[in-house]
């Protein structure tokens, strides 16, 4: 879709195409059948850019909850955050006067920062700064944002308090992690900005670490609903220069001591498994240290303890037995038990979770338990486990 098919989608006659767009709710498979209903009702152009939006409308209700009055397109929409993120990054903006959205595309970060400051929402492509006007629009915070068409490595400096910037990390069609590689890279943006304004830059979860630790930011792993979904760089004279993982949306956060990880040892009665933002973030030691609960070996994220200590941090799990990664004896174990139904995951082993649901062949039954599939010690062993209930208020 182009700026020209875009504002033609707009008008009277575009609406109404999309209306009938959305209420052939198209997919991918039953785009084609969609568009030869609705290819003699308007121009071909016209009727694509109808039911694209209808699809990426559907697409998107994960991620806004006004989705279906909103604009995407299908690069944007992918490295666009959900609004639980949004709202909570835009918290640390609060207080502030005025807020620049760079690179705002189509206008997700726009709308949670519009929730707490005044917002200078800067794009360089024509299309994506007009979708994000009329996204805006629809959540109608319009007094609160001022648009701006321009390039941000180019344009006057705007007289903000704190930045806000997604750089775009697909090039070409491919995606990329690395710093150097975004546009714009970030190492530019960095040398225009005053050294104590706050700026917050968001990036994938795999960013290179090494990348990360070279420069002098507090790193941020965010996760929803136990999915990794971003690392957010904070520069600036407010911000703590340590690393945290931050757990949505309960807000949990987990900050960065320096623990030392005590020697594994073998399973206790329950288990933990640290949420993948404590993963990634490298917090292991440190939730370690708060549960006193030890790993179970030293390539595995798994801790372990003989009490139960409820934490947003990690999964907890009541051990029911360890048992040697050996099939046949896996199977007959499940069977004597009367378990039929398993889910399956792994935690520092090579297995294939799917295959070894196969082989297990086991038949039907209520009852239900997670197999882990992991190292103890150094022995490759599958732990057989069922998540432990809340304890009592």
């Amino acid at each position: 879709m182009d700026l020209e098919q875009f504002e033609a989608l707009l008008t009277d006659t575009g609406q109404e195409l999309l209306r009938r767009a959305g209420e052939l709710a198209p997919e991918e498979t039953t785009f084609l059948a969609c568009y030869n209903k609705l290819s003699k009702q308007a121009p071909s152009e016209l009727v694509r850019a109808a039911l694209e939006t209808a699809l990426l409308r559907r697409r998107a209700r994960r991620k806004f909850r006004l989705a279906e009055r909103m604009y995407f397109l299908r690069q944007a929409l992918e490295q666009a955050s959900s609004e639980s993120v949004a709202r909570y990054r835009a918290s640390r903006f609060a207080g502030l006067s005025r807020v620049a959205d760079l690179c705002c595309g189509i206008g997700g970060d726009t709308l949670a920062l519009a929730g707490v400051t005044q917002v200078l929402a800067v794009e360089r492509d024509s299309l994506r700064l007009r979708m994000a006007r009329c996204n805006v629009k629809v959540y109608e915070p319009l007094s609160q944002v001022e648009f701006l068409l321009d390039d941000v490595l180019r344009m006057p400096w705007p007289r903000v308090e704190g930045v806000f910037v997604d750089p775009d990390r697909r090039v070409d069609g491919r995606r990329v992690l690395s710093l150097h590689d975004s546009q714009p890279p970030l190492h530019e943006l960095l040398a225009r900005l005053p050294k104590a304004m706050l700026l917050g830059v968001k990036l994938a979860p795999g960013v290179p670490l090494h990348e990360v630790k070279a420069l002098d930011a507090e790193e941020e792993f965010i996760s929803l609903n136990n999915e990794l979904k971003e690392c957010v760089l904070w520069f600036g004279a407010a911000t703590s220069r340590i690393r945290r993982a931050t757990l949505l949306p309960s807000g949990a956060t987990l900050l960065q001591t320096g623990a030392a990880l005590p020697p594994p040892i073998q399973p206790r009665a329950y288990l933990y498994d640290p949420d993948p933002a404590i993963v990634r973030s490298g917090l292991i030691a440190e939730l370690a240290e708060l549960l006193h609960a030890p790993p179970i070996d030293t390539n595995c994220v798994l801790l372990t303890s003989d009490c139960m200590i409820e934490t947003p941090f990690a999964q907890c799990w009541r051990l029911d037995a360890i048992l040697p990664y050996h099939l046949p004896k896996l199977r007959n174990y499940l069977r004597e038990q009367g378990i039929g139904r398993v889910q399956i995951t792994r935690r520092g082993s090579a297995a294939d979770p799917v295959e070894v649901e196969r082989k297990l062949k086991l038949p039907p039954t209520e009852e239900f338990r997670t197999l882990v599939l992991t190292r103890v010690l150094g022995r490759a062993v599958v732990l057989v486990c069922q998540v432990a209930p809340p304890t009592a208020s």
